[in-house]
């Protein structure tokens, strides 16, 4: 199986962080948390798993950004890899019932009419199934799922490694934020697919869908099709994503669009009210992109995040992941390959709006360590137990081939990840 690898450009002001984070890593002993800007939360004090991690047997791919269908099903778009022995490939859509870990996952579709950019075969002419050294500046995938009643959307965006005077296995670890190139959707729950972004987009008449602060594109998770959203947010559907790269980002931002408009770029809004997720704040919604604020902020410590709403408990949940280490275009490559992905941060955050104020659940400092480097948590809202006290983290991890675990051996978590917890009531809380 081919794997691709990705990662990315930090800012240039993490030279602390980035000195710290590799001497933690080269004591090889349990680090201790960092101290987040944000406050613990008054609800809970943090999280207990419930039984070890579970790969799904068969599954061999990444990412997993998710959304719950009208028919109760959770359906699950990857990244780079193969299921259940298929053809090997850069996409695919998985379609999971039941709940872990008596659940069921089945390959849907690896999308056939979503083409890889650059041209169609290799100089072998034998045809690419990955990104490669054709495509630098055009790393495409596919990432925010979306149900809107039995309507089915897949995004489709872009990483941009093309950077003179730096090879590709080191861009490919940082994976710098281009942009959504367009959002597709299915009308018969996967099989065939419209909007369809073609092989040379974006282009002069199809420019990016949105930009990089946003290309790390995940909708916020409410009921099966869309339903039980808070009567004041009814009417939009919401997406989050990070800035800058994959697993060192700055910043989460927040975006909405009329449920009936999601594929109308004019029709998109961007939270630019302040506060960054501290405090509460009236919401303000602009239609440029650049005048976006954000909802939370880590500088190097924010990879592409996940929300869902916890209907029982009325709470919004924010899980966000970061390598220890923030990678950076102007760190030195022996050094990045000796301390890139090596450990993970986990942040589970909790607030009462898709904007905060956040408030510190759970903060990780070596997610499923050492043996271990997971990413892109997510928090299905399918498998909130009924009193909401109870969830399922939904994940995948272990890409590198120079990790703890490389993702070729069978016991690593490069595959479809669930692990059970329940959350922990916080002595204050209320």
């Amino acid at each position: 199986m081919i794997s691709r690898r990705r990662i990315i450009r930090a800012g240039g002001g993490l030279i602390a962080t980035l000195a710290a984070g590799q001497a933690q890593i080269a004591r090889s002993s349990k680090p201790q948390p960092r101290e987040l800007q944000y406050p613990k939360s008054k609800l809970f004090s943090g999280l207990e798993w419930q039984a070890k991690a579970e790969r799904y047997p068969g599954t061999r791919t990444d990412m997993h950004w998710w959304a719950w269908g009208a028919d109760d099903a959770l359906y699950l778009v990857d990244d780079d890899g193969q299921n259940f022995d298929g053809p090997p490939g850069w996409k695919h859509l998985l379609r999971v019932t039941g709940f872990p870990p008596n659940h069921t996952v089945v390959e849907i579709t690896d999308l056939p009419d979503l083409k890889i950019t650059g041209p169609e075969k290799s100089a072998d002419g034998k045809p690419r199934l990955f990104n490669d050294n054709e495509n630098l500046d055009r790393v495409r995938y596919v990432c925010g799922a979306l149900a809107i009643g039995n309507r089915l959307f897949v995004s489709v965006y872009d990483y941009n490694d093309l950077v003179p005077g730096k090879k590709r296995d080191f861009m490919d670890r940082i994976s710098p934020n281009a942009g959504i190139v367009g959002i597709m959707y299915s009308d018969n729950g996967g099989k065939t697919w419209q909007n369809v972004p073609s092989r040379d987009a974006p282009n002069k008449q199809h420019p990016y869908f949105l930009g990089p602060r946003f290309a790390g594109l995940q909708f916020v998770g409410f009921g099966p099709g869309y339903t039980g959203v808070p009567k004041d947010l009814e009417g939009y559907v919401y997406a989050i994503s990070n800035d800058s790269n994959w697993a060192s980002g700055d910043h989460v931002f927040l975006a909405r669009a009329p449920r009936e408009k999601v594929l109308d770029r004019s029709a998109w809004e961007f939270y630019a009210g302040d506060g960054e997720g501290l405090r509460a704040a009236k919401a303000v919604w602009v239609s440029q992109e650049d005048q976006a604020r954000p909802i939370l902020t880590d500088p190097g410590h924010v990879g592409h995040p996940d929300m869902s709403y916890n209907r029982a408990l009325g709470r919004f949940f924010l899980s966000v992941f970061s390598d220890a280490v923030p990678h950076t275009a102007s760190t030195n490559p022996d050094v990045a390959f000796k301390t890139w992905d090596k450990r993970a941060e986990l942040q589970i955050y909790e607030g009462p709006t898709p904007a905060g104020p956040w408030a510190v659940v759970e903060n990780d400092p070596w997610w499923e360590g050492p043996n271990h480097v997971p990413y892109l948590p997510h928090l299905p809202s399918k498998w909130w137990s009924k009193d909401g006290m109870s969830g399922i983290l939904l994940f995948s991890g272990d890409y590198p081939l120079d990790g703890p675990t490389p993702h070729e051996n069978p016991s690593s978590y490069y595959g479809v990840m669930t692990r059970p917890f329940h959350l922990v009531r916080s002595a204050k809380g209320h």
